[in-house]
């Protein structure tokens, strides 16, 4: 695991030293934990070290060539190693060429239990949901209704890939570390925005058919605040006019307009290539 740790200045010294002593008595620790910890005056989500730029961090000293990002509310359910290694030839291909495997998230309709039984097989998962204990999660998206597509997960035994996507789409993912573009750090915590400009640029997200994450109640105290969201959502509506206007000029430039890499791009984009009013589009 490569993570992000942040500290406050006021504690640093003692904090780090607790740090310490932790990696000192504790050998799993050592071998499969490397902590990258940053000094801040303050935990609350900030511009000053965006979580977007933590996940950067965290991802420039990851040890793998492949990685996900797993938020600290997320439980792995199921051995996505175990799965890797079985299928590491075809994954190894799909991820190379810049494509991502979606791992889909489920979770609990009650949020004020002490504790959940975490299904670790698709079978017991899928009986949870029939029960109404649980259902598929895909943020901004109403439950089973988003674009992981629950309907075609139940039944599915090999990849599929999602066909209705949204720029809002925020799914944990397998991806290469070195084909993916980095996440934007304008943003205070933005996970679609990771994902926005990868899409535009022909990434097919596909769908992996017997695992999953579980995502557990977050804690509030690192949600961003009201007025912080208003501001994020300000910033991503011009972060998506100009990847738009930059992924169209760059597969124009490299004539590949009219060929499935800019499918994604006509897709989403149509609307505000037709409004920058080169007539890119217009010929569609």
């Amino acid at each position: 695991m490569s993570a992000t740790l942040q500290v406050m200045e006021k504690d640093s010294h003692a904090q780090l030293e607790m740090i310490k002593s932790a990696y000192d008595n504790n050998v799993q620790l050592r071998t499969r934990l490397d902590l990258h910890v940053t000094v801040q005056p303050t935990l609350e989500p900030s511009v000053l070290f965006s979580r977007n730029s933590q996940r950067n961090l965290a991802r420039l000293f990851a040890r793998t060539d492949y990685i996900i990002d797993m938020p600290t509310s997320m439980i792995p359910a199921t051995d996505l190693h175990k799965t890797f290694e079985i299928n590491r030839d075809i994954f190894e291909e799909v991820l190379d060429v810049g494509d991502v495997l979606v791992v889909p998230t489920f979770g609990f309709h009650q949020s004020n239990v002490d504790s959940y039984t975490i299904p670790h097989h698709k079978t017991r998962l899928l009986e949870l949901v029939d029960s109404k204990q649980m259902s598929m999660i895909d943020k901004h998206s109403e439950p089973n209704h988003g674009p992981t597509n629950a309907t075609l997960w139940r039944d599915a035994q090999t990849l599929y890939t999602v066909e209705n996507y949204e720029f809002h789409y925020e799914p944990i993912v397998l991806e290469s570390k070195r084909v993916q573009p980095w996440c934007a750090e304008r943003f205070i915590d933005n996970r679609y925005a990771c994902y926005f400009a990868s899409y535009l640029s022909g990434t097919q997200f596909r769908v992996l058919p017997d695992d999953f994450v579980v995502q557990l109640p977050q804690v509030k105290s690192n949600e961003l605040s009201d007025f912080d969201r208003v501001i994020e959502d300000r910033l991503y509506a011009k972060f998506f006019w100009e990847k738009c206007v930059h992924h169209a000029r760059q597969l124009d430039a490299l004539n590949l307009w009219n060929t499935p890499k800019s499918l994604h791009l006509h897709s989403q984009c149509s609307r505000v290539i037709q409004n920058w009013g080169k007539g890119l589009i217009g010929k569609i």
